[in-house]
């Protein structure tokens, strides 16, 4: 039910509504939900800020959920997860909140695109936006968790209405307490052992009093890995192709496996799905969600 105006004037109770769209998105299938000024913004690039999005944004409203299955962790086979998305789901709910929005309350609402803007940036941080919304906290990984639940996607609606900020989490939720242990113990954490970054991997960073005080992160390297299929392995495979003077050798790449799960990640995806995922696999937090029997 749309909140009522108080006082018997024009203006909303924004702290119920607040309360109301976060129930809307529980019951559609969101794990968490929070809210980032959208003045917090302020230490992203211009250009990648809400007001960039939607002129006069006030509020982003951020929703976590459409995890892995658990039986996904556990597959050896990880190349199922390319075909088998899961992240539409929460961007379809961005999506449904955005309109209600506009119906129910009569503010402006847009969502943030899951794709890339020029120089293949995203159109704005939504990550950023999770982390600001407390929805989650940046790991040594690399990706946003959430203190319970671990590893999700994350959604996001630029709103003009006024929702109260939540504000960033208190306690973040990386480096958990058994990988500050095993840092002070050998100097290294689950994820930044099996992808080392001085020995070919992507992730390094440094523990300090139970808090991450150094991220090292080799992006262009993790790129190569997680981005094999989809946009960029389209890109790579039709261009060799179409580069193939051999007509037999341009039939026999046009038609293989890597090509043809390409087009399958981009058709059942409109976001990337993660290739490589052993960072995530051995990470404690939310593993008590992702153990099953």
């Amino acid at each position: 039910m749309k909140a009522q105006a108080k006082n018997q004037t024009d203006e909303f109770d924004f702290s119920t509504i607040k309360t109301e769209i976060a129930d809307i998105a529980q019951k559609s299938g969101a794990l968490v939900s929070g809210v980032a000024a959208a003045e917090a913004f302020n230490i992203a690039p211009e250009g990648r800020r809400p007001t960039d999005l939607l002129p006069r944004a006030k509020s982003v409203f951020v929703m976590g959920g459409a995890q892995p299955r658990a039986g996904d962790w556990q597959s050896p086979n990880y190349q199922h997860m390319e075909v088998t998305t899961t992240s539409d789901r929460i961007q379809g709910l961005a999506l449904k909140l955005a309109r209600i929005i506009e119906d129910n309350y009569g503010y402006y609402a847009v969502c943030i695109p899951p794709g890339v803007d020029y120089g293949q940036q995203a159109f704005m941080s939504i990550s950023m936006a999770a982390d600001l919304s407390g929805c989650g906290s940046p790991s040594l990984a690399g990706p946003v968790l959430h203190p319970e639940y671990g590893f999700m996607y994350y959604s996001a609606v630029i709103t003009t209405m006024p929702l109260p900020a939540d504000g960033p989490l208190q306690v973040p939720a990386c480096p958990a307490p058994e990988c500050a242990d095993m840092y002070e113990a050998e100097g290294r954490t689950p994820c930044t052992s099996v992808c080392p970054i001085d020995s070919g991997g992507c992730l390094g960073g440094r523990i300090e009093n139970g808090r991450i005080v150094e991220r090292r992160y080799d992006r262009a390297r993790c790129d190569t890995r997680v981005q094999n299929y989809w946009v960029p392995g389209f890109q790579k495979v039709l261009g060799e192709t179409l580069r193939e003077k051999d007509k037999e050798k341009q039939k026999m790449k046009l038609y293989s496996s890597m090509f043809s799960r390409t087009l399958w990640s981009m058709t059942y995806a409109n976001v990337s799905q993660g290739q490589c995922s052993e960072c995530m696999r051995v990470c404690p937090v939310g593993r008590a969600h992702r153990t099953k029997q």
